[in-house]
């Protein structure tokens, strides 16, 4: 094969693909408004799974650790997001990770990453396992032990909207 044959050959192929994707359909629409994350997260969630991941570990497994905070008995941890931005907790059994209420807030309001919640003496950060809308029934809010810097363990809040 000598070179003008490849020559020949590539520019078909480029030929061929320019034509194939000039033949493509014009996107038409519009995606709408972008949700409101503040009423997307307003209302009260009921803690409905907990776990732990030890990024020590070499087998990185997760452990399910519910029974903390969850045990038929008494009512699971509960976190009341307000409109206002407000918020409260309501805890029966378990260690309290969110403070005692106070003010909440997103790193973002349109592209949050982060929930922070303000109290008079603390300013707690968590991830947000992924942002809820008005009609979603899950919440995951992911808090970060870290030692020196360095992530140790994961815990994972996982919420059901009761309203």
């Amino acid at each position: 094969m000598n070179i003008n044959t490849t020559y020949t050959s590539l520019s078909a192929v480029l030929i061929l693909a320019i034509v194939f994707n000039a033949c493509k359909p014009e996107s038409t629409g519009e995606l709408g408004d972008p949700f409101d994350k503040v009423a997307g997260m307003a209302g009260t969630w009921e803690l409905s799974s907990f776990t732990q991941q030890d990024l020590n570990s070499p087998v990185k497994e997760t452990r399910d650790l519910s029974a903390f905070y969850i045990d038929g008995t008494v009512t699971p941890l509960q976190l009341t997001f307000n409109a206002d931005r407000t918020y409260s907790v309501a805890l029966e059994m378990g260690k309290n990770y969110f403070g005692e209420g106070g003010t909440w807030g997103f790193d973002d309001d349109l592209y949050p990453t982060y929930l922070e919640l303000f109290s008079a003496t603390d300013t707690l950060v968590y991830n947000l396992g992924g942002m809820v809308r008005e009609f979603d029934q899950q919440l995951a809010i992911e808090y970060r032990r870290d030692c020196g810097g360095t992530a140790t363990n994961i815990y994972t809040f996982e919420f059901n909207r009761l309203n």
